[in-house]
């Protein structure tokens, strides 16, 4: 009774692997009864090749199925991180200490002996459905804090720790790919400061981010560098490419009109240094101090332009 994939919110999935169709029959009604949606394989191989299109919450495994498979289905299932977290319930007659012990060395999270109660069966399908739960949220939320402390609050683009903690690690790793980096400052920013005050200018900033990654080419990213200070990091760009993509988006800046929705709709400009690996720079430090001190030529010559690290001397 192999099920088509389906929306989990509704109620959790659970996998029975066993050849003993009896048996199925009989946990399938139970687990119907108590609520969930459940998928029965008469085999080890056919778990595992059900599993993509299912995506259950909790297996039951029987481990006396003729093949012997159920602990090697455990192993495998484990070895993957797509299914490592899915909890094994094996249900087995067997009650000796060396079975036990293998089932949980293979990444079984239970027993259920034969015969059991109905209560019984629930109470641990329960119990490790909720432990699953939990462990998805925790994820969840490990994720989303790892994020937030990535990401620069006003603009999501990331922040200076991301910078130092990543790019000289794509430096290191792709010695032979080119990779541009763009410092950007917005142009005269006090005067926007001054006259529509700190709120405002604190809007533009973050307006300003929302046109620059609406142009970023596809494995770009923007960083917050401080203020109204940004740097672009361009992966697998050379000089040229990189050049392009500076002009575009300064560009579009210089198109755009800020704080419409305050009714302003002010023009701002910024101006760029673009350096370029491994051309201008073999590190890091290198490549920022290149672009820094190509944006202060920008700014020399009359601000709202592009200058490259090359002609920056």
């Amino acid at each position: 009774m192999l099920m088509e994939k389906q929306d989990h919110t509704v109620s959790p999935v659970i996998l029975i692997a066993d050849d003993n169709r009896g048996i199925v029959r009989l946990l399938g009604d139970v687990l119907t009864n108590a609520g969930y949606r459940v998928t029965a394989v008469n085999s080890g191989e056919e778990a595992l090749n059900v599993l993509p299109e299912i995506q259950p919450d909790l297996i039951l495994l029987d481990v006396d199925m003729p093949d012997g498979s159920a602990f090697e289905v455990c192993r495998t299932l484990k070895k993957d991180p797509h299914t490592s977290d899915i909890p094994v319930l094996f249900v087995t007659s067997r009650r000796n200490q060396r079975d036990i012990i293998t089932g949980f060395q293979a990444g079984g999270q239970d027993y259920v002996n034969k015969p059991y109660t109905t209560a019984e069966l629930l109470a641990r399908v329960q119990t490790h459905l909720a432990l699953r739960q939990a462990q998805k949220k925790l994820k969840a939320s490990e994720a989303r804090y790892r994020e937030l402390s990535i990401r620069d609050d006003l603009t999501d683009f990331y922040n200076t720790r991301y910078l130092y903690q990543t790019l000289q690690g794509q430096l290191d790793m792709h010695r032979t790919r080119p990779l541009s980096v763009i410092f950007m400052d917005i142009d005269n920013f006090k005067n926007v400061v001054d006259t529509y005050g700190h709120l405002n200018g604190s809007r533009t900033i973050a307006e300003l981010a929302d046109v620059v990654r609406a142009v970023l080419p596809d494995g770009c990213y923007g960083v917050s560098y401080g203020g109204d200070e940004f740097v672009v990091v361009l992966a697998g760009h050379d000089h040229r490419q990189g050049m392009q993509v500076a002009e575009t988006i300064r560009r579009a800046i210089e198109q755009n009109r800020f704080l419409a929705i305050q009714d302003l709709a002010i023009h701002i400009t910024i101006s760029c240094g673009l350096a370029t690996f491994p051309d201008n720079g073999q590190t890091l430090t290198e490549l920022l101090g290149c672009a820094d001190q190509a944006l202060f030529q920008s700014k020399k010559r009359g601000k709202n332009t592009v200058t490259a690290c090359s002609s920056a001397e």
